[in-house]
């Protein structure tokens, strides 16, 4: 039987260990997705060169994506000798930077809403109803028309004016021409 302070230095150690593997800040991965990533990601992680670019729309991000955090250090911590030298652990590393998706594009975010529509119809009136007027009165910035075109929200760089134009119901699209609502921004856009 051990002494009871060789017992109470051996419980201490047992309980650091323990914590250290509880608290651990690393994600844990399967052996099955670290086979996974270095089957399908086998062609870009190879040392040297050349350097092969991986897609994100690739198979080998696909198993990164898969993985929690997208953390490559599990995947590197678990390399057995011989595949520490058969790939290379700085190209493995930059799998998850290089098949992270991108956020959503802010281009299509905008949308109008109902209050924006209505705005617009009221203060456009004489230059979107329908029919031919000669001479075709056309909005000048300043105007409460190109006011609220500009309250329209932007899809990339334009006042995204389709939106208004899906927004008609039937009767105001017979009473509205379309194609002239289409067109403020080129007269009142900012």
């Amino acid at each position: 039987m051990l002494p009871s302070w060789k017992l109470a230095v051996l419980f201490l150690v047992v309980c650091m260990v323990s914590t250290d593997l509880v608290t651990s800040k690393r994600p844990i991965c399967s052996k099955i997705q670290r086979e996974k990533i270095l089957k399908e990601c086998d062609y870009f992680i190879k040392p040297g060169y050349p350097i092969h670019l991986v897609s994100r729309d690739s198979p080998c991000c696909a198993a990164v994506r898969e993985m929690r955090d997208m953390d490559m250090e599990c995947v590197i911590l678990q390399l057995t000798r011989e595949e520490k030298t058969k790939y290379s652990i700085e190209k493995i590393r930059a799998l998850s930077h290089l098949c992270e998706l991108p956020p959503p594009s802010p281009q299509v975010l905008g949308t109008c809403t109902q209050e924006q529509k209505e705005a617009l119809l009221n203060d456009c009136q004489k230059f979107i109803k329908q029919g031919h007027e000669n001479p075709r009165p056309i909005p000048v910035m300043g105007q409460t028309c190109c006011n609220a075109v500009n309250k329209v929200p932007k899809k990339g760089t334009r006042i995204d004016m389709q939106c208004i134009v899906d927004l008609l119901t039937e009767d105001e699209k017979t009473n509205h021409n379309a194609r002239k609502i289409l067109n403020l921004p080129n007269h009142c856009q900012e």
